[in-house]
């Protein structure tokens, strides 16, 4: 049984252990040296092309941005999600229809999608009240999957974590999401966007302290299919370990997207590999939940501090929103990494900042300025440097307020969940199935006013592929 950490506790150890220090170890990856030379992708990097598609001004993000509340406090859901049978026609309603095709499909993979059955999340299903959300957006369906994974699994991230999305590509705070986990914990994960497409889309392999994406338009035809194998060989459990996942995909030297990489790789908020190596149970829910939503705020709030024309109402709300976002996340690892020389307050304000700038003019150099392989090494460089700048800025990083709410996990009725343990007090409260109508309600009405669904954008034809 977990021990029980109050917020008083938490606020103790804070000002103690993260008041000031000076000798914090820095929050970078390891070098790419410490890893194999990888092939350089020849095509654009689509990711990259992506990351301003839906984050730029009037960008995809932008619309369910500007219905974030934060009030709408963090509700977690412990029970298994409802997959839904997926067809072909529902993946082509999803990009056709931006109002009530169902948005992005997560799912298991398999080497061809839908075949002739695949089960499915939809991001905008409101037939089920078994989601996970916060601030009034849903925790995207890849993570879904995820969470999905360790209530199935005993309350333990399986060695390599796999998931399919059909229709879309992966997006930042979802990128993000899989290295902020991979790297404390130690274990894989890989996420096959536009899963449906053997043409286009990305194969994305986070093990440990690496990431190779690997984009479907540079590879050969026996590339294609010796990946699609090792993504196949990983679901089935073959790979016991970060390190047996990183060989295949390496025997197979497939074309990576190194803008891309050195994009993720250089994020700013990124603690120690293999720092929180026994993290399970609730307290992983905990830390999952509050790492997604942290990014999500950052990522989906940048699209509304970029564009100068937004009322500064939806700018307060973005802000305020961080703000819980942070004191959650503090909350969440703050009990795991005593003892490890890391600037947790400095930390949670990275991990609430966007990748690259949000301010007006940075950010429109800045994305110029990634149209060039050529820009990679200075790029990394500027972009660590300005991670550490952004909304976070305007908050005040040694006064976050953490919340006194004395919410706490319950047992649901399913089988699963009741095995984990009992967790410390959050600020996360579980969503019932038989409790979560007016939340699910309220939720739906908000959505059904959104224009477009959170990255439409990556389906247009146009410059959203081509640099």
């Amino acid at each position: 049984m977990a021990a029980v950490i109050s917020t008083t506790q938490v606020r103790r150890w804070n000002k103690a252990n993260l008041g000031s220090t000076p000798e914090a170890s820095p929050l970078l990856p390891p070098p790419p040296c410490a890893t194999p030379l990888v092939r350089p992708s020849k095509t654009p990097s689509y990711i990259v092309q992506h990351y301003h598609a839906t984050g730029c001004v009037g960008g995809a993000f932008s619309w369910r941005a500007a219905m974030m509340d934060p009030e709408k406090d963090p509700q977690m859901c412990l029970e298994e999600r409802e997959f839904r049978s997926t067809t072909l026609e529902d993946i082509a309603r999803s990009k056709e229809d931006k109002h009530r095709g169902g948005g992005p499909r997560c799912g298991p993979y398999q080497a061809t999608i839908p075949g002739e059955a695949w089960q499915a999340l939809p991001k905008y299903d409101f037939t089920t009240s078994n989601r996970s959300t916060a601030f009034n957006e849903r925790m995207h369906v890849e993570w879904e999957n995820h969470v999905n994974g360790i209530l199935k699994n005993g309350g333990e991230l399986t060695p390599v974590s796999v998931v399919a999305k059909a229709g879309f590509r992966s997006c930042a705070p979802c990128c993000r999401d899989m290295l902020a986990l991979a790297h404390p914990t130690g274990k894989a994960f890989v996420m096959v966007d536009l899963a449906d497409d053997d043409k286009r889309g990305t194969f994305h392999f986070v093990a440990g302290g690496e990431y190779l994406p690997v984009p479907k338009e540079s590879c050969s035809e026996q590339e294609l299919k010796s990946l699609k194998d090792v993504v196949v060989r990983a679901q089935s459990g073959e790979f016991q370990s970060s390190s047996e996942l990183l060989e295949a995909v390496h025997t197979i030297n497939p074309p990576v997207d190194q803008i891309a990489r050195n994009l993720y790789l250089g994020d700013a908020a990124l603690l120690p590999v293999g720092c929180a190596q026994k993290l399970k149970g609730n307290e992983l829910l905990e830390v999952l939940h509050a790492e997604h939503f942290a990014r999500l705020s950052a990522e989906y709030g940048a699209s509304i501090l970029r564009d100068t024309q937004r009322p500064q109402q939806q700018i307060e709300a973005i802000i305020q929103c961080r703000k819980k976002a942070e004191a959650n996340l503090l909350r969440a690892w703050a009990p795991h990494l005593v003892g490890y020389k890391v600037d947790l307050q400095k930390y949670v304000s990275r991990a609430t900042a966007p990748l690259i700038p949000e301010a007006p003019a940075d950010y429109e150099q800045f994305r110029r300025s990634l149209g060039s392989a050529r820009s990679v090494g200075p790029l990394t460089e500027q972009r660590v440097k300005a991670s550490q700048q952004g909304a976070h800025d305007n908050n005040n990083d040694n006064n976050i307020n953490i919340p006194t709410g004395r919410g706490k996990w319950k047992k649901t009725s399913s089988n699963n969940a009741s095995s984990l343990e009992t967790p410390s007090p959050t600020k996360f409260k579980l969503k019932q199935s038989g409790g979560a109508n007016a939340l699910v309600e309220d939720d739906r009405l908000s959505t059904m006013a959104t224009t477009i669904p959170d990255d439409v954008l990556s389906t247009f034809s146009g410059s959203e592929d081509s640099i």
